[in-house]
């Protein structure tokens, strides 16, 4: 904005008016915020708008957002006349709407398909997300984003794949001896990474290595729970989350020890049809059963104490609980694809589906069943308190970045949460776990990064989907802007425009192995490129998307409704 008159703003926030009105820390701490970021691009007021401020607080009505730069200054009540007429002060009425803060996906590839994937995510009111395989690529999207020069969401970005020596994984860095651990924890810190990515099929000495380096260079790490270890165990020795709901049964049945112990007695050669690596999560689908809620209690008591976080993507997860090729035949899914992604990247991922083996219906069976039990787990652990982080695993084949976001939000709370505590874990909760101490609330001196809905979303999960704003390191995307962003998106789809594509993320499914794709056979399978798009209508029923359980619901939300502008 031009002519902003920054002397009368800031005479204004530091009144006794804001300092009286103001809800949560007091007037100072706005100006203290105005003075940091300077405040000479002009400043925008939210005005009158029911706010969940994602502090743990209930929803406040006629509530006012003051933000300037990349910050919120101030959240309170003003009548009008006690806003002044500030050259430069853009006033957006909010009246009958509600204000969430930004969500956060905590778990995306593929952020360097340019310009698709990362406005893709901000359409859909993803302000941040946690990119779980960071390449040059990847890190260079990031500064173009931190730039202004492309739009996007804040990224944190993990380093490349750390796994075991007989990884099958293309492209990952293979960790044998504790040299090799040292080394990859100092190039990530060298190119920037924020924390370090592990894998499945790492040995415990290996993990521990990494964990090692990891403290000495001043990086958390997080990823998947190698299949060695106890869930129990990689909590101990400091990871910062568990991806996925991989190890979580295993280390919850009732014989967990024993079943443990089998695994590392099976051959350590990834050539054997009984390689521990291909046996861990058929293994995982024969003990489901055996699921002792004592010992997910008290995992839930071992996550809280250590501040780790579990990141169960079940949105990918419960698309998958059924075959993949359904999606070629879903209409729906592939004409979203058609409108959305480049001719490159439909091709990668349809290729990818059909790549993927036949299912007997008993593992059909047992899928739709193992689904319900990491339902099962995800909302015991959460009644416990254990810290929960939203996240998709985005990127991969029919995960459209954004979109699933929704689709894990409505699965969480099918999970057993309320509304509130699954909105809490993809914005507070989330930004906690991502290391970013300072977004995921809508409170003075917080990074001004919120949602605009048209629907109280604490009332009904789905209405995160009904976008009416979308204000991302303070700049306001309202409906016209969020049309000419999905204009582009469908424009760089039609004339194929895809970014430098490393293979961290040219094809996710390639990068992600048998951990939730091995065949009954005992071959590894490239894991698959799992979805989110329409799992909340295919998926097995435990609440309502109310959070009332055993409540009624309407068929979800059509995937092209979070897009209506």
């Amino acid at each position: 904005m031009s002519g902003f008159d920054r002397r009368s703003f800031l005479a204004w926030l530091s009144s006794g008016v804001v300092a009286a009105a103001t809800l949560g820390r007091g007037g100072s701490v706005a100006v203290a915020a105005a003075e940091r970021e300077g405040a000479t691009d002009g400043a925008l007021l939210l005005r009158d708008a029911t706010v969940w401020d994602g502090t743990g607080a209930p929803a406040r009505r006629r509530t006012s957002i003051v933000i300037s730069g990349d910050r919120i200054l101030a959240v309170g009540r003003w009548a009008p006349d006690e806003v002044p007429d500030v050259p430069g002060l853009r006033i957006v009425d909010c009246a009958g709407r509600y204000v969430v803060p930004g969500l956060w996906d905590l778990h995306t590839h593929s952020a360097d398909v340019t310009p698709t994937v990362p406005a893709l995510h901000l359409v859909h009111g993803i302000t941040g997300v946690r990119e779980m395989r960071g390449s040059e690529a990847t890190h260079a999207v990031r500064r173009r984003i931190e730039r202004g020069d492309l739009a996007g969401p804040r990224m944190v970005v993990a380093s490349m794949t750390l796994d075991g020596p007989d990884s099958p994984v293309p492209g990952a860095v293979l960790i044998d001896t504790d040299a090799d651990a040292r080394d990859a924890a100092r190039e990530a810190k060298r190119q920037g990474a924020n924390l370090l990515k592990v894998y499945s099929f790492l040995h415990g000495d290996e993990h521990a290595a990494i964990a090692r380096h990891a403290q000495q260079v001043g990086l958390p790490f997080a990823g998947h729970s190698p299949s060695l270890l106890p869930v129990q165990e990689v909590v101990r020795r400091g990871q910062r989350s568990v991806e996925h709901n991989y190890g979580m049964h295993l280390s919850t049945a009732a014989r967990a020890e024993d079943h443990f112990a089998y695994l590392a007695a099976l051959p350590d050669d990834p050539d054997d049809p009984q390689w521990w690596g291909t046996r861990a999560a058929l293994l995982e689908r024969e003990v489901f059963q055996t699921y002792d809620r004592h010992r997910a209690a008290d995992l839930a008591g071992l996550f809280v104490a250590h501040d780790a976080w579990h990141v169960p993507t079940l949105a990918v997860e419960s698309a998958y609980a059924q075959h993949p090729s359904r999606f070629l035949d879903d209409e729906e899914t592939l004409d979203l694809a058609e409108r959305w992604l480049p001719a490159t990247i439909r091709r990668q991922w349809e290729e990818t589906v059909r790549a993927w083996p036949e299912w007997t219906p008993e593992r059909a069976e047992t899928e739709l069943a193992y689904l319900d039990a990491r339902l099962e787990l995800v909302g015991d652990l959460a009644a416990d308190g254990a810290p929960l982080g939203a996240g998709t695993d985005s990127g991969a084949a029919y995960v459209f970045p954004g979109l699933a976001l929704h689709d894990e939000l409505e699965l969480l709370v099918r999970a057993g949460l309320s509304p509130a505590r699954a909105l809490l874990a993809a914005t507070r909760d989330a930004a906690h776990c991502a290391g970013v101490a300072d977004s995921g609330t809508i409170t003075a001196g917080a990074r001004a990064d919120l949602l605009v809905l048209d629907a109280d979303p604490l009332t009904d999960i789905r209405h995160t989907r009904d976008i009416h704003a979308v204000i991302a390191r303070g700049r306001h995307y309202g409906p016209a802007e969020r049309r000419r962003l999905f204009d582009e998106i469908e424009a760089a789809a039609r004339d194929d425009q895809v970014g430098a594509t490393s293979p961290a993320s040219a094809c996710c499914a390639v990068t992600q192995l048998a951990h939730a794709g091995a065949t009954e056979a005992g071959r590894p399978a490239a894991e698959p490129a799992r979805s989110g798009v329409r799992a909340i209508q295919r998926s097995p029923r435990r609440t309502s998307a109310t959070g009332n359980a055993g409540g009624s619901e309407r068929p979800g939300a059509s995937p092209r409704s979070s897009a209506a502008v």
